[in-house]
C-alpha cells in the first residue's frame, strides 16, 4: 500500500511541475532535457512504474530506474553513460512477496565521434541500430507498455563493439549502419541474447510522403552458457517500414532468423508484427497491434493482439493503458504503465 501511495504522489508532483514552467525556467531545467552543468556534462535519467493483471498474475512494479550522463568533448568528440536497474522494486499482489533489484547495471556506455554527416563511429556499449523498436528502449519513448516478441528473442538488442553509420553518399535520405562486435558484452545483467560475436549492416530511406523504408541482416553467435544451453550461431534477414503525419502513424517489421548448433541441425523462427496509431486529439492516442511469432521448434505459432491507449500531458511523461489477447487465453493481460523522462 505503501509502494502505491508513493507512485500517486511521485505522479502528481511530476505533472504539477509540468504546469510550472517559470521554476522550471527559473532552475534552467526542462523536463525531458536533463538538468546541464558545463558544454561536457549534462544529467539526466528516467523512470516507469508498470501494474500487470492476469488470470495468474497480479503485480506492481517500479520497473525501470535509470540515471544517465552525457556530453560533447568537442565539435567530433561525445559520450553517453547509463545506469539502470530493471525490476528495481516488485510487489506481487497474488502471493504478497516483495522483491527489489539494486545497485544498477551498466545499460549503455559509449563514446561517439563525428567525421562528418557522411562517417560517424560509436564504440562501447550501445543499442543494436536494428529497426525501429529495438532502437525505443525506454518506455516513455513507445507508444505501449509492452514490447512485442520481435525485439525480446530474435536480435541481441545491445551490441558491445563498434557501429559505424552516416548518411550514404548515393543521396542525404539514405543512412546506413554497419556493426561489429568481437567480444562478450560489457554488462551481461539485462541482457536478451548473450553473444560472443556479432556482426550486420542496416539500411533506411526516408521519403518525402512520410514513408520510411529500412532492413538489415546480421549474424551472431551466443555465448557458451546462454539460455539456449549450447554454442549457436544465428543469422538474421530484417525489414521494416514507418508511416508518419499529423494524425496517424504505422510500424511493421518483419525477421527471419536461421539457427544452427552443432549437432542439432538447423531451425528457422520468424516474427512479424504492425502496429496502428490513432492521434485523436491533442495528447491523446489509440495504438493496435497485431504480432505473430513461430519457431519451428513449436508445433503451434504465437498470435497476440494489443489494444491500447496513451496520454502524453507533454512528450517526457506517459500514461499507457493496454489489454493483450493471446492465442492461450490464460494469458490474456491488462497493463498500465505510468513513466517520465527526465
Amino acid at each position: 500500500m505503501k509502494f502505491v501511495q508513493l507512485r500517486v504522489v511521485g505522479a502528481c508532483m511530476a505533472l504539477c511541475l509540468l504546469h510550472h514552467p517559470v521554476m522550471a525556467q527559473d532552475s534552467g531545467y526542462e523536463i525531458g532535457l536533463g538538468k546541464s552543468v558545463n558544454d561536457w556534462l549534462t544529467l539526466g535519467g528516467y523512470f516507469s512504474t508498470e501494474y500487470e493483471k492476469s488470470s495468474a498474475v497480479q503485480q506492481l512494479q517500479l520497473d525501470d530506474v535509470a540515471v544517465m550522463a552525457y556530453g560533447e568533448f568537442s565539435n567530433r568528440f561525445s559520450y553517453l553513460l547509463e545506469l539502470e536497474s530493471v525490476n528495481a522494486y516488485v510487489a506481487d499482489l497474488e502471493r504478497d512477496t516483495r522483491s527489489s533489484n539494486f545497485p544498477p547495471t551498466i545499460e549503455r556506455l559509449y563514446f561517439d565521434y563525428k567525421g562528418s554527416d557522411h562517417l560517424s563511429v560509436r564504440a562501447g556499449k550501445q543499442i543494436t541500430p536494428v529497426g525501429y523498436w529495438n532502437q525505443q528502449p525506454i518506455n516513455v519513448l513507445r507508444e505501449t507498455s509492452s514490447n512485442p516478441r520481435f525485439s525480446k528473442e530474435m536480435v541481441p538488442k545491445f551490441l558491445t563493439g563498434i557501429d559505424v553509420h552516416g548518411f550514404a553518399p548515393l543521396g542525404e535520405d539514405l543512412t546506413y549502419h554497419v556493426y561489429l562486435q568481437n567480444s562478450r558484452d560489457m554488462d551481461e545483467s539485462n541482457i536478451n541474447i548473450k553473444p560472443e560475436s556479432h556482426y550486420g549492416f542496416a539500411l533506411a530511406k526516408q521519403y518525402g510522403n512520410g514513408w520510411r523504408i529500412g532492413g538489415s541482416a546480421g549474424r551472431f553467435k551466443e555465448a557458451i552458457g546462454s539460455a539456449s544451453g549450447t554454442r549457436t550461431a544465428t543469422r538474421y534477414w530484417q525489414l521494416n517500414s514507418r508511416f508518419d503525419n499529423q494524425h496517424y502513424s504505422l510500424i511493421a517489421e518483419g525477421i527471419v532468423n536461421t539457427e544452427s548448433a552443432v549437432g542439432a541441425g538447423r531451425a528457422r523462427s520468424k516474427a512479424v508484427y504492425v502496429q496502428g496509431e490513432y492521434r485523436y486529439r491533442p495528447r491523446h492516442s489509440l495504438i493496435s497491434r497485431l504480432e505473430y511469432f513461430h519457431d519451428t521448434g513449436v508445433a503451434v505459432p504465437e498470435r497476440i493482439g494489443i489494444l491500447g491507449y496513451s496520454f502524453r500531458p507533454v512528450f517526457p511523461v506517459s500514461l499507457k493503458l493496454e489489454y493483450q489477447w493471446h492465442q492461450e487465453s490464460s494469458n490474456n493481460r491488462f497493463v498500465s504503465s505510468f513513466s517520465v523522462l527526465f
